[in-house]
C-alpha cells in the first residue's frame, strides 16, 4: 500500500478525523505504517478507542481504496492529501484540515483571495437579492466566491458569480457522486468548469445531515472572511461564522428586518461583533484588497436606469424596491386602475426594469 492510498483509506474511516490522523502520523511517520501496526500500539499512539482501532485495522478489507482512486481518475476528480504541496494554503493552517480533498475542477493560487458567502436555504427575496448583488460585485472585484451549493443563498451566490465571469468554489456535504440538492446538477457542472467543486468525503457518501456542519469549516478555511447574508437563529450559516472566528477569519453580516425570523441570526451576529455591511465595497476595504471594480455600487444601477422612463413608468418604478410589492398595493400607491398599471408593468418588464414574482408581486430588477 502506498502512502497516498493509505491517506485515502484513512479518510474512509469516518470515525477518525484529521486530528487523530495527525497524531498517528507523528508516531508512525508513514501513513502506510499505520495499517501495519498492532491494535494496542494504535490506541496508544492516536488516543483511539477500541472501536476506532478496530475500524482502522478492518479498513483494508472493508473498503476498495484502489477502486476509489481509479474511479476518481476516470471522472477527472483529483484527490489531494494534506501532505501535498497543492493543498490550499489557508485551509492547511486551520486546526483540523481535511485529510484529503476530492476536487472536480481546479483550485488556483488566485483563489486564496476568496470570500465565503452563506445563508438560509429558505431565503427571502431580500436575501437572494443581497446575495446576488454582493456576489456579483465581489466576483467582478477579483475575489473568488466560496459557498456550499445548498438551496437559497448558496445557489444565488454561485450563480451570480458565474454570471459575472468570476471564479467560485462549492464545498459540498456529500461525495462527488451524489450531487445535492439534485436540482443543482447543472450548477454543479458549471462550477466545476469555472472553479471547483470540493468535498472531503469519499465519492459515494450520501448527503447526510451530520456532514454539512463538518464541511462548513472548509468554506471558512478556504476564505479570507465569511459573509452571512440571511440566517435564522438555528441556521448552519452561523456554524460557518463560528468556524470563521475560530480560524481568525473576518465575519461580515448583512442586517435584516427585526420582524423577520430569517434575519434573526444575522442581526444577532452583528450584536455579537460581526462587521455589519450594507455595501460590498465595505468588505473589500476591510480585507484591504486592491482590486479593479467594474460594477456599480449597491443601489446605484437601478437609480441610474430610471432616467430613461416616461413619466407614468417612472411614477410606478419609484414605488418599487427590492421588497416584493403586490399589485393591489401598487394600485393604492400609484392611484392607477389595474388595467393601466398592468400595461405599464409589462412595459417595465420588457425593458428589464421590473421583475414579476409569483402571486403578482413586483420588484426592481437588479
Amino acid at each position: 500500500m502506498t502512502d497516498f492510498e493509505a491517506l485515502v483509506l484513512l479518510n474512509m474511516v469516518d470515525c477518525l478525523g484529521s486530528i487523530r490522523v495527525k497524531r498517528l502520523l507523528e508516531y508512525f511517520k508513514k501513513p502506510s505504517a499505520i495499517f501495519e501496526a498492532e491494535d494496542m500500539k494504535l490506541r496508544a499512539a492516536g488516543s483511539l478507542t477500541p472501536l476506532m482501532s478496530r475500524r482502522i485495522l478492518e479498513a483494508p478489507r472493508r473498503f476498495q481504496v484502489a477502486q476509489e482512486i481509479k474511479e476518481a481518475q476516470e471522472k477527472r476528480i483529483r484527490i489531494i492529501t494534506f501532505l501535498d504541496t497543492e493543498y490550499p494554503k489557508f485551509l492547511r493552517e486551520i486546526y483540523d484540515p481535511p485529510i484529503v480533498l476530492y476536487v472536480l475542477g481546479e483550485i488556483l493560487s488566485s483563489d486564496e483571495n476568496a470570500i465565503g458567502i452563506v445563508g438560509s436555504r429558505g431565503a427571502s427575496y431580500y436575501g437572494l437579492s443581497c446575495a446576488k448583488t454582493f456576489s456579483t460585485y465581489l466576483a467582478r472585484s477579483g475575489l473568488s466566491i466560496v459557498s456550499g451549493l445548498a438551496r437559497g443563498i448558496d445557489t444565488a451566490s454561485h450563480r451570480a458569480c458565474l454570471d459575472a465571469g468570476g471564479r467560485t468554489l462549492a464545498v459540498v456535504g456529500s461525495g462527488l457522486n451524489n450531487i445535492y440538492p439534485p436540482e443543482n446538477k447543472d450548477l454543479f457542472s458549471q462550477i466545476a468548469g469555472q472553479g471547483a467543486v470540493v468535498s472531503q468525503f469519499p465519492l459515494n457518501t450520501a448527503p447526510l445531515a451530520r456532514n454539512f456542519p463538518i464541511r462548513n469549516r472548509i468554506i471558512s478555511g478556504l476564505s479570507l472572511g465569511v459573509l452571512v447574508v440571511e440566517a435564522n437563529e438555528k441556521s448552519g450559516a452561523l456554524i460557518t461564522a463560528r468556524y470563521a472566528l475560530e480560524q481568525d477569519r473576518e465575519v461580515f453580516a448583512i442586517p435584516g428586518k427585526v420582524s423577520e425570523a430569517t434575519s434573526s441570526g444575522t442581526n444577532s451576529l452583528i450584536k455579537q461583533g460581526a462587521k455589519m455591511v450594507t455595501e460590498p465595497q465595505e468588505i473589500l476595504e476591510e480585507l484591504r484588497c486592491n482590486f479593479s471594480v467594474s460594477c456599480a455600487p449597491v443601489g446605484e444601477a437601478s437609480d441610474q436606469k430610471s432616467g430613461g422612463l416616461d413619466p407614468e413608468e417612472a411614477k410606478v418604478f419609484k414605488k418599487l424596491s427590492d421588497e416584493p410589492l403586490a399589485l393591489d398595493e401598487l394600485i393604492f400607491e400609484t392611484g392607477l386602475n389595474s388595467s393601466s398599471l398592468l400595461l405599464i408593468l409589462t412595459q417595465l418588464e420588457l425593458k428589464k426594469f421590473v421583475t414579476q414574482l409569483p402571486g403578482k408581486n413586483f420588484v426592481k430588477t437588479n
